[in-house]
């Protein structure tokens, strides 16, 4: 990949923020100045003239989504306890169960959380 190539987690700061707008006195701008300016979930790239997404937005209210899911597994698991067969067969839809409630929660969350991010 080039050096002047542009990936979409990798976008020129101009195309997200009016750097116009901020400049004082026809000074540039200060890179404090354009992290302030930035929409949420982008931070400044190293080299100051790139914004990249901020991987830390996910962990930092993803653990909201995880509580949530691992609540609610439980009591699901303990509503429909009785409901299962006895013994192996039990366990095996019990196995079932959580395998797909891992695999939603893994598809469906993010595609919420994206959602939710992009308003």
């Amino acid at each position: 990949m080039s050096e002047g190539q542009v990936t979409p987690r990798r976008v020129r700061v101009e195309e997200l923020v009016d750097l116009a707008r901020i400049r004082r006195d026809g000074r540039k701008p200060t890179p404090a100045e354009v992290r302030a300016a930035l929409p949420r979930g982008w931070v400044l790239d190293d080299d100051g003239e790139h914004a990249v997404r901020d991987r830390r937005l996910l962990f930092s209210e993803g653990w909201v989504l995880l509580t949530g899911m691992i609540v609610f597994g439980a009591v699901a698991l303990g509503l429909f306890w009785s409901t299962f067969p006895k013994g192996w067969r039990g366990l095996t839809r019990l196995g079932l169960l959580i395998v797909a409630f891992i695999v939603i929660g893994g598809v469906v969350a993010p595609l919420v959380t994206r959602a939710l991010h992009r308003r």
